[in-house]
């Protein structure tokens, strides 16, 4: 599963997912954010309209980020002429876009490119005699596909190893490589889970099990029990797994956050500071020794972990985003307002 994107899912509110999911769109994490969105429509309640208006509204503008995002690395992988990874970035604009207009031209492009496909390789080509047809683009190779048809009628379904691919992407580390080499029986497993199967994932995960233990087949296996409610277990098999692995890092932050969200807050503060000692995601471990600490109402103690990422570009956002506040709450004024006018663009 991403990261810990659906860790707790059934046991967190819809306003924190809310929260969440905002912070990434802003930070323009889109994929996270898109993930934290559909969990907290997931779990928000039936009589909570304008949070749920407001969810489906992040879900829309992330997704079709997304899609655009996949249309201009399309359009980089046609211009380079590797037709069939454009098309498959076009494919999953499509299957990630809200909004008509980016679905659209999605699948504009993929027309384009199924015309491109079925055409013959230029004259100026073949007239220069290359009996390997030189550089003449991804068309020269034997494709054979269709042209596609004019209308918007375009079939576009990735296969389980693409959908595969794409929902890894975002673990950390070296997670997406090691999980992508368990074999065609994991990818059932992970995708049924993604899709809320857990029992039928459980019973593939299990059985993978017979012929010898891996942390990540493990760390899976864990999180299905958390939301079954088998928490002892769940802490176990995290146990497990960092015993086969003790550099797992979806295994460190799952074991985080479920330390946290069982209230052993000293407990999960001693193991964030662990991962920062052993350097396994050392910001975002160093931003969420900030929240549990916050959390845990040391104020300065957590100030002085977010101010450790200030001097960091890519986590200084972040970082100001929990300092103002709190800054102000403080009555630092000034110190907020350096932060806010520097990293936030003066909001305070």
């Amino acid at each position: 599963m991403s990261f810990f994107s659906k860790l707790f899912g059934g046991k967190k509110d819809h306003k924190s997912l809310m929260a969440k999911a905002e912070k990434y769109l802003a930070g323009e994490r889109y994929a996270d954010a898109r993930i934290d969105f559909e969990e907290a429509l997931a779990c928000c309640p039936s009589d909570a309209a304008a949070d749920r208006d407001a969810i489906l509204n992040g879900m829309r503008i992330a997704g079709d980020r997304l899609g655009e995002l996949n249309i201009e690395e399309g359009d980089h992988c046609a211009r380079a002429g590797d037709l069939e990874k454009a098309s498959s970035h076009y494919t999953l604009a499509c299957e990630l876009a809200s909004g008509e207009e980016v679905k659209g031209v999605a699948r504009q492009k993929m027309q384009k490119l199924g015309q491109q496909a079925a055409q013959p390789a230029p004259v100026k080509e073949k007239s220069q005699g290359h009996a390997h047809g030189g550089a003449a683009c991804g068309s020269c190779k034997d494709d054979r596909r269709e042209e596609l048809p004019p209308d918007h009628s375009v079939q576009l379904d990735i296969s389980e190893e693409e959908r595969f691919s794409l929902l890894v992407q975002p673990l950390p580390g070296d997670l997406p490589q090691r999980y992508a080499t368990l074999g065609s029986e994991f990818i059932k497993a992970y995708l049924l889970i993604h899709d809320g199967n857990d029992p039928q994932a459980l019973k593939i995960l299990k059985e993978m099990l017979v012929s010898g233990d891996n942390d990540i087949v493990i760390y899976e296996i864990a999180l299905i029990m958390y939301r079954a409610g088998n928490i002892h277990e769940c802490e176990r098999l995290l146990g497990r797994s960092l015993e086969l692995s003790p550099r797992n890092p979806a295994t460190h932050l799952a074991l985080v956050h479920l330390l946290a969200d069982t209230g052993r807050h000293t407990l999960a503060i001693e193991a964030t500071e662990k991962m920062i000692e052993m350097d396994i995601l050392t910001e975002t471990a160093q931003l969420m020794l900030g929240d549990l600490l916050h959390n845990a109402g040391e104020e300065n103690a957590a100030l002085d972990a977010w101010s450790k990422l200030v001097a960091n570009p890519l986590w200084a956002k972040a970082a100001a985003e929990r300092l103002v506040p709190v800054l102000s709450s403080q009555g630092r004024q000034e110190e907020a307002k350096f932060l806010a006018k520097k990293y936030l663009k003066g909001c305070c």
